[in-house]
């Protein structure tokens, strides 16, 4: 890829089963920022090995090792996102249920769940992002986090990235409220924070942890 020119990777055409998928969507009215999808590759590959030292039983999750990072253009500006756009519910949540939206539509007939987790950027604005099971919706103050243009310092954009990962591999927020926890607060003081007892036994017995 020429840093000058960036060009879109477009959907991946042959991902590995069970595995993650870091898609990085670019709204109609932006462009395609190189720094972006080097800090969302950088995120991906740091989270893999801290997940496994964590974990402590050798099983990690696996990077679609095929293409890092998949960039697709959008057909909807970055205003779009954010807006209700039919959904119903909390509108903190709408980022969410667009980028998830989005993505199904760019990916078409490879999108599944069954055999993807799915890491989402979009360079666009978002109350917070937030992930549920399979699919994980970072917007556009992560990837400035990543890149070091917010105030907290880039780790603290890893560990949030790890943090709604752990909801997309079906870990919830801990009932003790440990501050020290991935899950909870913890991720403010990526890589200094844990996985505690419960989410370990979530990801031994993940089929997207081998």
């Amino acid at each position: 890829m020429d840093p000058e020119n960036p060009t879109f990777t477009g959907p991946n055409p042959s991902p590995a089963n069970l595995s993650v998928r870091v898609i990085y969507i670019v709204p109609s009215d932006r462009s395609l920022n190189k720094a972006y999808t080097d800090a969302a590759g950088n995120c991906i590959t740091q989270l893999t090995p801290w997940y496994k030292n964590t974990l402590g039983s050798n099983k990690t999750f696996h990077i679609n090792g095929n293409m890092l990072v998949e960039t697709m253009q959008s057909s909807h500006p970055a205003a779009w996102f954010n807006a209700q756009n039919g959904n119903t519910g909390d509108a903190q949540f709408y980022f969410y249920s667009n980028a998830k939206n989005d993505a199904k539509a760019l990916l078409g007939s490879s999108y599944d769940e069954t055999k993807y987790i799915y890491l989402t950027y979009v360079d666009a604005a978002g109350t917070t992002g937030a992930g549920a099971a399979g699919f994980t919706a970072m917007p556009e103050n992560d990837l400035k986090g990543l890149t070091g243009q917010m105030t907290e310092a880039v780790p603290r954009w890893i560990g949030g990235a790890g943090h709604e990962l752990g909801h997309a591999f079906g870990m919830p927020h801990p009932a003790n409220e440990n501050p020290q926890a991935l899950m909870w607060t913890g991720y403010t003081i990526y890589p200094n924070c844990i996985l505690q007892d419960n989410d370990k036994a979530i990801l031994n017995a993940s089929k997207f942890f081998y």
